[in-house]
């Protein structure tokens, strides 16, 4: 290291780098100046301070100003004693640009090392954003007020270089060095050099060129004037501490200290505290297995309208596991991108889970551990389904770490026929092209149908076997109307189409629907309800009804109602007429007649047909002249709103108990000149029954 040029060695005198141009700051459009007054401080803290500004002043990183900004600073005590000066630029970070962070991704950085570097070194550049000078022009947007302790003298200082706590400041200095060092050229041997902001990683294959590649890299820095700190620099080590992980030949660990600064945080006592906590474990995710189920209790304790945490038996029990989780972390593979990996996914309690890992002898050794939540929608979908969308977001986040290389995913359900079958009932067309060129279309990934459920199965090398479980037909019995409901015709039934139509005239609506075969109109009603618009969705209902003991078909150009009898009516019953965001679902007791006139027929298929097409078939004749009548029906006189209708039917209807009619529906039999059967029953000269109005 005597080969070292000295003055990158850091000093009481900072860097200054000599290709950087003074950093210009842009205000947002209406931004204006912003005034903060300087809060209290302890005399103790501007004392501590008060060396450190008379030296920046000496130095010219502070200057004297008038300006019509005014930020307060904050003195930051360090754990030896010492001070360091801060500004609160929270005000400042408001009215002024963003800009887009193009800084590396800490989760990711550490990819492109190979299992064959084993040597380190690690620098941390010295008071690194004093080393870009601000423009002047910009200067006074930092300015503050300072009264020396000395002489009582009030003035504002203000900064002339790139400051600590402006939100551009990593981007801006990041992007600097990383320009600077383009231009480096590393000495001969196989090695790496990797930078996060002002952090740089050298790791080659031997010792001999870790010691070259340093030397040659601290050399340019302090040419380039950039100061290294002496006690942070780890040198020619075949372990170092870089960004907190503890990095070695082919793999990473967290290092000791971040986590026992994390495990020995008291319990928090306010949300703020918290969230402190869980940004603190959130950083190190990718080495806790289920980091997501079990920081859930956790986040169950966050509330907007609470300041104070009222801890539960399962948040306290989630503190203490993910405490341990944390000292017990293992150690990870670094991703070793000329080899394959392979991703177990699997969904739980709404949160995709995984573990990326790469071959290791007979075992499979970890890369990283995935853990994220699904959308809202997506946690209201069947399990299988959920299996798919937890896939989807385990492959993205995998790829992270892949680039590129095959990767096989074990999986214990059958994606595509998932996907295919039935991801058109639940999923958007958006949504379901995303999956399908995320799960079907791309070239890195095999999906593998396995029976494995337990991860130490799958990192022991074990592959599995075929799976039995039938993603099909459990989607069918969970979440149909009734599990042999068919979305295919059925042979020898007669074939039913049903349309409504609804629209306003003169502030009254007018609605109608209309049950029709391909030939025939079977029945058509006037319907008085004022928001019927929606509720025409469920005209099904009568259809089943009418087909009691019967095998039918029939025939809706509605995807609502299709999806409610075929997806989502089921489940809504069982969570007590609920969406997935626990919200009341909308005309809940329309769907519940829908939901019990499907059980009526022997046998059922119900289709989904396309409205308004040309009539060119059969089917397409039934559907236009269920849409005809629908709209004839509504063109009826718009009874008045105490007037109920009955419909009426040419079917025989089976009820538990004898039919009860009201007022309404006497009035309508009197019209008809309808007479009482044995079963009491209203009948029609033409032998029609009058169904009472609570049925439909």
């Amino acid at each position: 290291m005597d080969q070292v040029f000295p003055e990158v060695r850091a000093s009481n005198i900072p860097g200054r780098a000599k290709n950087a141009l003074p950093v210009q700051i842009r205000r947002k459009e209406g931004g204006q100046p912003v005034k903060v007054e300087q809060y209290p401080l302890k005399k103790e803290d501007i004392e501590g301070v008060s060396p450190i500004i008379e030296n920046f002043l000496q130095l010219g990183l502070l200057r004297e100003c008038q300006s019509d900004f005014n930020i307060p600073i904050l003195p930051v005590k360090k754990p030896d004693g010492s001070y360091r000066l801060v500004e609160d630029s929270r005000a400042v970070n408001k009215v002024t640009e963003d800009l887009y962070p193009v800084v590396a991704n800490p989760y990711t950085l550490l990819t492109h090392l190979t299992p064959e570097l084993t040597w380190f070194t690690v620098l941390d550049l010295k008071d690194a954003f004093f080393c870009l000078p601000l423009h002047e022009a910009s200067q006074k947007i930092f300015a503050f007020e300072w009264e020396s302790p000395k002489t009582g003298r009030k003035t504002q200082l203000t900064w002339c270089v790139l400051l600590q706590g402006y939100k551009n400041s990593p981007t801006i200095f990041g992007e600097q060095l990383a320009k600077d060092l383009e231009s480096w050229e590393p000495p001969p041997g196989e090695g790496q050099l990797l930078q996060y902001v002002d952090d740089l990683l050298i790791a080659t294959q031997t010792q001999e060129t870790c010691v070259d590649w340093t030397v040659s890299l601290l050399n340019f820095l302090g040419l380039q004037g950039y100061r290294v700190s002496q006690k942070k620099a780890q040198m020619v080590r075949q372990t170092v501490i870089y960004l907190g992980y503890e990095v070695s030949a082919g793999q990473r660990t967290l290092g000791q200290d971040r986590k026992e600064a994390i495990c020995q945080t008291p319990k928090p006592q306010t949300v703020k505290e918290l969230r402190t906590f869980l940004g603190m474990t959130g950083w190190c995710r990718l080495w806790i297995y289920n980091y997501g189920l079990l920081v859930k209790p956790l986040y169950a304790l966050i509330t907007e309208w609470s300041r104070d945490l009222q801890w539960t038996k399962d948040a306290t029990r989630a503190f203490d596991q993910l405490k341990k989780a944390l000292m017990s972390a293992p150690a990870l593979g670094l991703p070793n991108v000329s080899k394959p990996f392979f991703l177990f996914s699997h969904e739980k309690q709404g949160i995709a889970l995984g573990i990326l890992a790469q071959n290791l002898g007979p075992y499979q050794r970890a890369v990283a551990y995935l853990s994220k939540q699904l959308d809202t929608a997506a946690k209201g979908w069947p399990g299988c389904l959920r299996a798919v969308a937890a896939v989807a977001i385990n492959i993205q986040e995998a790829r992270k770490f892949t680039l590129g290389q095959k990767m096989t995913v074990l999986v214990s359900h059958t994606m595509s026929a998932v996907l295919e079958a039935k991801g058109g009932h639940w999923l958007s067309p958006q949504r379901f092209l995303k999956y399908q060129a995320i799960l079907v279309e791309q070239d890195d990934v095999e999906i593998v149908v396995t029976n494995i459920v337990n991860p130490a199965s799958f990192l022991s090398g074990n592959m599995g076997e075929p799976v039995i479980h039938d993603c099909l037909e459990t989607i069918e019995a969970t979440y149909s109307s009734r599990p042999d409901l068919k979305d295919t015709l059925l042979e020898d039934a007669e074939t039913w189409f049903t349309d409504g139509s609804s629209y306003v005239v003169s502030g009254r609506r007018h609605a109608g629907y209309a049950v029709t075969t391909s030939k025939e109109v079977i029945g058509s009603h006037h319907c008085r309800l004022i928001h019927l618009h929606r509720r025409l969705k469920y005209c099904l209902n009568p259809s089943p009804r009418a087909g009691k003991r019967k095998e039918i078909n029939i025939y809706t150009d509605s995807r609502y109602a299709f999806g409610v009898v075929h997806a989502h009516g089921a489940i809504w019953k069982e969570r007590g007429l609920l969406n997935s965001q626990g919200k009341s679902i909308k005309h809940a007791q329309e769907i519940l007649r829908l939901l019990d006139a499907i059980q009526l027929p022997e046998r059922v298929a119900i289709m989904h047909i396309k409205a308004h097409q040309k009539v060119s078939s059969e089917l397409e004749e039934g559907n236009m002249l269920a849409d005809r009548e629908a709209k004839d029906a509504a063109k009826g006189e718009v009874p008045d709103k105490a007037v109920e209708a009955a419909f009426i039917l040419d079917r025989k209807v089976s009820i538990e108990g004898k039919p009860v009619y009201n007022k309404k529906d006497k009035k309508l039999i009197k019209v008809e000149k309808a007479s009482y059967n044995q079963e009491e029953w209203a009948v029609t000269k033409e032998g029609k029954l009058v169904v009472p109005s609570y049925l439909l």
